[in-house]
């Protein structure tokens, strides 16, 4: 990622339920927020921000297709 404080990628919680991914993002780099959404959600935004991680999830909350990542 750009030039953003703390760890920037999650790679190895595909596959978590989203939820628990997000505090293990909280507490691996306080300076971002996660959001979590459904895989299907609208409202995805493109513009970069280094509070913010999207943890995408499917129907069952589980973190699927690209990892957590500072965007």
């Amino acid at each position: 990622a750009r030039e953003c404080p703390g760890k920037q990628e999650w790679p190895e919680l595909v596959g978590e339920y989203g939820y628990k991914a997000a505090a293990i993002i909280e507490r691996e780099n306080p300076n971002v927020r996660d959001i979590v959404k459904h895989e299907r959600s609208y409202g995805f935004t493109k513009d970069f921000r280094c509070d913010r991680v999207w943890v995408v999830v499917d129907y069952t909350g589980v973190v699927v297709r690209t990892y957590p990542r500072v965007t």
